[in-house]
């Protein structure tokens, strides 16, 4: 099967905040941006940050604040460097939306407008997308397979798919995506990340977007009867989002879902079990309501995925397994952790060297050196391994300790909780 395209090469234009005065249309930046890239450039690289703008029109080189390669889709280019002649470019452009200007948007739905007035419950949030308070979270995550492209990829294609109006009854597309996995693996900050990427990547197709968390803990009632209505009024109150800002994109987030829809044959078993059995038969409902929609996904989470109703589980498009992290992993996160206290002063700079005690002679025994720096520069975990592993109270080999105990410790909580299941 032939390729329809050639590579995608994906390009993020920030735009300056409101707050500097700045009101652009990101259409006309965006074409703007593209024809820039191409008279200017031969080669563009993945993480490569452009901050100078000699050439580019105003206003909209006074609107930009950076322009930054994030990856290329589709094809065989494996490479981090690309011939702008071999890729298409993909130039998203956005602006950041700050807490006033969701202020200013009104759309906080409050407990009562969800649940007519039920008291002791949470918030549904509805976030515009991109926010600042997202900013940054994605390129936080680490993993040890790429998780996060593959899943932007995925979501991306299959959305701008129904953009193109397929054929409902031969393409089915739930738009409910699972991610899966023990507990304290990022799945929640995951998903956030993940809807603030898909803001901008469809931001040719959706000129706006929204995040609506649901909180399932406060969807479940002590009143008899009463869960089954506050998720078909959540969902009620979602579609008619929809309906009202069809030109939206919305990503809904339902955090740990195994709350709203655990299987049904133990719930028969509990105390109020035909309330259980509503939820999850409203929950059900509200997502069959919802895929008719173009404009929106459903992302949620689960600890335990064996305790989820297998009529739910039938209607995910997407299951993702997220594991725990490796000791090499975990040995870079605190690595980033540590050097960033440094950066801002808050701990004290070093540096760390493995060198022969008499460099003439490559007999000679090694010696560990840790001397003041600036700010602290621990090595890369191949290096740890290489250089350090022979000297136990070496700090890159007491953080590759720390890693290695936070990986048993994970498996023991693992298995703690399959034991309990």
């Amino acid at each position: 099967m032939k390729l329809l395209q050639q590579p995608v090469l994906h390009v993020e234009a920030r735009v300056k905040s409101n707050r500097d005065g700045i009101i652009v249309r990101t259409d006309l930046i965006r074409d703007e941006i593209t024809q820039w890239l191409i008279d200017n450039f031969v080669v563009l690289s993945l993480g490569q940050e452009i901050k100078s703008f000699e050439g580019l029109k105003e206003p909209h080189a006074q609107a930009l604040e950076s322009i930054l390669i994030t990856e290329c889709t589709g094809g065989d280019l494996e490479s981090g460097a690309y011939r702008l002649q071999n890729v298409q470019l993909d130039v998203q452009a956005y602006q950041l939306r700050t807490h006033l200007d969701q202020e200013r948007s009104h759309h906080i739905l409050h407990d009562e407008e969800l649940v007519d007035n039920v008291e002791d419950l949470g918030t549904t949030k509805v976030l515009i997308l991109p926010s600042t308070e997202l900013d940054g979270l994605w390129e936080s995550l680490q993993y040890d397979q790429p998780l996060q492209s593959t899943l932007l990829r995925a979501i991306t294609r299959m959305v701008s798919f129904s953009a193109r109006k397929l054929d409902k009854w031969t393409i089915n597309w739930n738009r409910l995506i699972l991610l899966w996995g023990p507990p304290g693996t990022g799945k929640t900050s995951l998903c956030r990340g993940l809807s603030q990427k898909l803001a901008i990547r469809l931001g040719k197709h959706y000129p706006q977007s929204k995040l609506v968390e649901i909180n399932a803990h406060s969807l479940g009632s002590k009143y008899f009867g009463e869960s089954g209505k506050l998720v078909s009024k959540a969902f009620e109150s979602i579609e008619l989002l929809l309906e009202e800002e069809e030109d939206s994109f919305v990503c809904v987030f339902v955090d740990e879902i195994e709350t709203l829809a655990a299987r049904r044959e133990r719930a028969l078993s509990s105390k109020e079990p035909f309330d259980a059995v509503r939820a999850v038969n409203a929950l059900l409902t509200g997502l069959d309501r919802l895929k008719h929609h173009h404009n929106v996904i459903v992302i949620c989470t689960s600890n335990l995925v064996t305790a989820l109703d297998q009529a739910f589980l039938d209607r995910v498009d997407i299951k993702q397994f997220v594991p725990h992290l490796s000791n090499k992993t975990i040995y870079g996160i605190y690595k980033e952790c540590l050097e960033e206290l440094s950066w801002r002063g808050i701990i004290e700079g070093a540096s760390f060297d493995v060198f022969q005690v008499k460099p003439e002679d490559p007999q000679t025994a090694l010696q560990y050196v840790e001397q003041p720096a600036r700010f602290l520069m621990l090595p890369m975990f191949e290096e740890m391994l290489l250089n350090y592993q022979i000297f136990p109270n070496a700090i890159p080999k007491q953080l590759a300790d720390a890693a290695s105990a936070s990986v048993v410790s994970n498996r023991s909580r693992v298995e703690d909780i399959t034991a309990g299941a």
